[in-house]
Formats: structure tokens, C-alpha cells, sequence
């Protein structure tokens, strides 16, 4: 499995779910994305290409399974459009497929910004589906991500909009969208026009998680990628 976290997270972010996938023989390679965990900032280019770019000098093009969570899962279907992921199946983690204007993605960021608790206590308190160990990676995340380069990511690139492509993924290869019961990057209606246009075997739901599915229910995420590698 190749592993691409979310905005202001890093490949630690990966931890817990890398950990059970290993010992059912899983190898899984989670970087950090370029300006996030212990990458440097490059050039201060964080555009979509440049971000790309990194990914193809640095990880495989073909892997079993293609896990995007949140901006990463941005990151995964762009990937897979241009050609540089070729994976065998595809895995969304409450990918964010839309923005319409800049100053979305830039308020989120603020808010971010200014509430995250900088705990592990405080952290766990906003996530009570997490282990200490999570919390403790989010932690040292936000320790080492600029806000300001991360604006650059997940307000820079926008507007963007991959929802017409989610027909195309499912013809080129399996691909599960993973989402919560109320996600804040894919409404109601975009699931709904998921089950319609992707189909509904594509689309699975978990009860009582939050955004980061495979740490709010580590052990129902691990069957979802055993069954999609399996071809569902």
C-alpha cells in the first residue's frame, strides 16, 4: 500500500492502520508530503505538479493498494488520472474531490490554526476515536507544518473539481470511496451521485467515525482494504 495523508498531517498520521496491515503481510509506505513531517519545503512550490512531482521521483508507480485520505485523496486521483499512480486498486478516505473557490479550504485552515489544542489531551478530546499514538503524531504534525505553506497546498491549488471523474475511476480499476455518515468535503448529495454514477458497492459508509476513518475504526478500515484487494 502506498499511503498519502491529509493537509498538516504527516506519513506518522498512517501509523495505527500500518501496523495491523503488516501483520496480515501488508508493506505500507506512507510519505510525508513535500512542506509536512520531516520534508523541506523545496522550492515554496506547492502547487498540485510540483507535489506530483515529488511522488514520482519518490515512490512506486504500481502498488496493490492506493490509499488517499482528505487533500491526499486529492492528491491519489490526480495521480492515477495523469498516469504516475498505476495501482492495482483505488481507496478514498473522505477525499476532498471539490472545492469551488480559494477562500474555502483557507477558512478551514484558519480555524485549524487557531482551535487545534496543541495536547495530546486536548487532542484526544477532540477525537475521542483516537489512540494516544495518533494523537501524539498529530501533535508533532502540527509542530512541523507551516500553516502558511499548507494554505499554499489546500487554498493555492483550489478551485478544483474531480467529482465528474468518479465513473472513470471505477472503468479503470476498483475503487471504494470510504466516507463518514456526515462528511464535510462529500455532502449528501455527492453521495448520492457517487452511489448513482460509481455504483453502490463503491461507496461504504461507517457509522460513528469522523474524518479520519482509519483511525476512528482501525480494525473495520483494515477489512475494507483486504476486500478491495481482493477485487471486491
Amino acid at each position: 500500500m502506498v499511503a498519502l495523508h491529509g493537509i498538516t498531517a504527516n506519513g506518522g498520521a498512517m501509523t495505527e492502520l500500518a501496523r495491523p496491515l503488516a501483520e496480515k503481510g501488508w508493506q505500507v509506505l506512507a510519505p510525508d508530503m513535500r512542506g509536512h513531517g520531516e520534508s523541506t519545503r523545496a522550492n515554496g512550490d506547492f502547487s498540485f505538479d510540483s507535489l506530483l512531482a515529488d511522488m514520482a521521483e519518490s515512490l512506486p508507480a504500481e502498488c496493490d493498494v492506493l490509499l488517499g485520505h482528505s487533500f491526499g485523496g486529492t492528491l491519489a486521483q490526480l495521480g492515477v488520472l495523469r498516469g504516475i499512480f498505476r495501482p492495482r486498486a483505488l481507496l478514498l478516505e473522505d477525499p476532498v474531490s471539490h472545492f469551488a473557490d480559494k477562500a474555502t479550504p483557507k477558512a478551514m485552515l484558519d480555524w485549524d490554526e487557531a482551535n487545534i489544542p496543541l495536547t495530546v489531551e486536548g487532542i484526544l478530546t477532540l477525537n475521542p476515536g483516537w489512540s494516544e499514538l495518533d494523537a501524539a503524531w498529530k501533535l508533532l504534525s502540527l509542530k512541523q507544518i507551516s500553516f502558511d505553506d499548507a494554505r499554499s497546498a489546500f487554498s493555492g491549488n483550489a478551485p478544483w473539481d474531480l467529482r465528474d471523474d468518479a465513473a472513470r475511476f471505477v472503468a479503470m480499476l476498483p475503487t471504494v470511496w470510504v466516507l463518514p455518515e456526515n462528511s464535510r468535503f462529500v455532502p449528501d448529495a455527492d453521495v448520492a451521485r457517487l452511489r448513482q454514477e460509481a455504483g453502490e458497492e463503491a461507496v461504504v459508509v461507517v457509522p460513528g467515525v469522523g474524518h479520519s476513518i482509519h483511525r476512528d475504526a482501525t480494525a473495520r478500515f483494515v477489512e475494507i482494504v483486504e476486500h478491495l484487494s481482493k477485487g471486491r
